[in-house]
């Protein structure tokens, strides 16, 4: 069974590699219509030549051909970086005892620096009823789960015995929402199969033993008495004290 899944980022390459593909399309079409246009220009139907009316198609040429260039450029290079955030901070980490949902949510500048931002729920096995798969590619979980949303670097976590243990302690008590269910997205592939290894991992997770439990026995506490000794009853037995 798989413990860990990545977020699929196929089409955010396709939209990439479309908008680079646009490049040479906008620079082709774009050298194109100058040629035809410095043609024209030179070569009149009236037989003159227009120096200065070719020199200004071709200056307005050229900006046309930067400002396409320029817009196919920022948009391809906005699609990489998406592509490259939803490849780190999106993901499902199943572990024993829980399930981890994180997604990127966006950044912004904060005192001179780039600020990330996730959505991360927490999916204790413990609270979960059931998972399935619902409308529009997601997923329909209910139980009790927990929603953080804040900056990345707050939501660092590592595994306890099993268990779910954030770096930050007061993030195991709270600063979250507790909701008893939620529609998330599936950018990890068909959703049937993650709903499969959630179903798992929570079977896997009832069948672990459940811990056992001290039972108080008052003998384990209460120990008999050590009887008291005394002294033979002897008729010429007596202490003085002087």
């Amino acid at each position: 069974m798989r413990s860990y899944f990545h977020c699929l980022t196929a089409h955010f390459m396709r939209r990439r590699n479309v908008l680079l593909v646009l490049v040479g399309s906008v620079c082709a079409e774009t050298a194109v219509i100058a040629f035809v246009v410095m043609f024209f220009c030179l070569f009149g139907a009236e037989g003159t030549r227009n120096f200065e009316l070719t020199a200004n198609m071709t200056v307005t040429a050229g900006l046309s051909v930067a400002a396409g260039l320029a817009v196919c450029f920022a948009a391809a290079a906005g699609a990489e970086k998406r592509r490259a955030r939803h490849s780190r901070y999106t993901y499902l980490d199943i572990q024993q005892k829980f399930a981890v949902f994180s997604r990127y949510d966006g950044e912004m500048r904060i005192q001179g620096r780039n600020a990330v931002f996730r959505e991360l729920y927490v999916i204790p096995f413990k609270e979960l009823e059931s998972v399935a798969p619902a409308q529009g590619g997601k997923l329909a979980v209910i139980g009790k789960i927990r929603r953080y949303g804040m900056e990345s670097d707050f939501l660092g976590y590592h595994v306890k015995n099993g268990d779910i243990d954030f770096d930050r302690p007061w993030l195991n008590v709270g600063a979250f929402e507790e909701k008893q269910g939620a529609v998330l997205p599936c950018p990890f592939g068909d959703p049937a199969k993650i709903c499969e290894a959630l179903t798992e991992a929570k079977k896997r997770f009832d069948e672990l033993p459940k811990p056992k439990k001290h039972e108080f026995r008052e003998a384990d506490f209460i120990r008999r008495r050590p009887v008291k000794r005394v002294m033979p009853d002897i008729p010429d037995y007596s202490r003085r004290w002087k």
